[in-house]
Parts: C-alpha cells; sequence; structure tokens
C-alpha cells in the first residue's frame, strides 16, 4: 500500500503573503518547490490577494523586506568587487586576467541589475498587487 502523502499546513495569511513575495522574486517554480505547494495553490493564493486586504498588506510588507535585502546584497557585492579589483589592479600580471575579467563581469551585471531594479522601483513599475502599477 502506497505512503499517504502528508496534508499541506493550513492557510495562513503569513505563510501566503511569504510564498507570493518569494514567487515574485524568485518564480513560480522555485518557489512552489521551497514551500512544496502546487502550481494550483500559488495561483488560488494569488486570487485571494486581489480579494484580502490584510492578506494584500503582509504581501507588500514581505516584498518589500525581500526587495530590501536583495539590495543589500548586491551593494555588499559591488563592494566586495570593487574592493578586490582595487587591490588586484595595481599589481595584476598576465596570470590575473582572467580573474579581473570574472570580478569585472560580476560587478558590471550586479550593477546593471542594481540599476534597473532602482528605476523600476522610481518609476513606478514594481507593483504591489499582481497586474496593478503604483
Amino acid at each position: 500500500m502506497a505512503k499517504r502523502k502528508s496534508s499541506a499546513p493550513k492557510y495562513t495569511p503569513e505563510r501566503a503573503s511569504a510564498i507570493l513575495a518569494e514567487a515574485e522574486l524568485f518564480g513560480d517554480g522555485q518557489t512552489c518547490e521551497k514551500w512544496r505547494i502546487t502550481r494550483q495553490t500559488l495561483h488560488n493564493y494569488r486570487v485571494r490577494l486581489t480579494q484580502d486586504d490584510e492578506l494584500l498588506q503582509l504581501f507588500t510588507l514581505k516584498k518589500r523586506i525581500l526587495v530590501a535585502d536583495w539590495q543589500s546584497d548586491a551593494t555588499k557585492c559591488l563592494k566586495i568587487g570593487l574592493s578586490r579589483l582595487t587591490q588586484l589592479i595595481p599589481q595584476a600580471t598576465s596570470e590575473d586576467a582572467d580573474t579581473i575579467h570574472a570580478i569585472v563581469g560580476a560587478v558590471k551585471i550586479v550593477g546593471e541589475l542594481k540599476i534597473t531594479s532602482e528605476a523600476l522601483l522610481e518609476d513606478g513599475v514594481v507593483s504591489d498587487r499582481e497586474g496593478s502599477a503604483t
């Protein structure tokens, strides 16, 4: 006889808001896998988000926290990368070329992502509610 799957945790606005915020930033597949929910459950949470003010408030807060964490991590990454370049470049040899190239590439990508994120936030493109701009 097959072992029965354990039931999903009971719905709470706190849990649903965390799941929704993570799905917006990290994608549906990764979030569903992490939280062990189906895509249908995620869809149901999104529908509920349009109808439940408490869920919307919690979602907005959790999304802002995740974005702030991401922006803080990006800033740290840029500082570390630039610091490493500052140390490496003055005494660089031809053997350091690949390392310098890799660090410059990472700094460029993170910097562009940070600029884009900030521009989207300033222009009101990033939404607090699925499908509507702030």
